[in-house]
């Protein structure tokens, strides 16, 4: 897995039981999510050009640990499959100081074709991009 982002737990994002709300958990997922796809190839600039979008199609998130105010994290992200239309990937994210994973997610994203809004296949470089971050089967 490659680190894709890190960040700080702040006060404001703590919910009525003191600790951060599930919505936190998911802004740090989503930072992860823009710099994985320039990883891929699939930057920016790439994605405002117009020649592809993406679209989440699902997303499934497991909560192990609580964060605080204060607590540092980051996110690791690998590939689950790639395939030509498809593809799907793990974020976790981990409490920086301790090592524990505090929650892991399985997001599912497709190419998206702007002008017809239909899948089409990914770009050849962005697979083989994707290929290389491929995790073990039993992960």
């Amino acid at each position: 897995m490659i680190e894709t982002a890190r960040g700080t737990v702040h006060e404001w994002q703590r919910d009525h039981m003191g600790h951060i709300n599930v919505r936190a958990y998911m802004e740090f997922l989503e930072e992860a999510c823009w710099q994985f796809y320039a990883m891929l190839g699939m930057t920016p600039s790439l994605l405002r050009s117009g020649a592809l979008h993406l679209a989440a199609v699902q997303q499934d998130i497991s909560y192990r640990r609580e964060l605080y105010p204060g607590d540092t994290v980051a996110v690791r992200t690998g590939v689950l499959e790639m395939r030509e239309k498809v593809l799907r990937f793990r974020h976790e994210l981990f409490n920086t100081e301790t090592g524990e994973v505090c929650s892991i997610c399985d997001f599912t994203v497709v190419c998206l074709n702007p002008a017809t809004r239909k899948s089409q296949a990914f770009p050849a470089d962005v697979a083989t991009r994707a290929g290389e971050l491929l995790l073990p089967a039993n992960t």
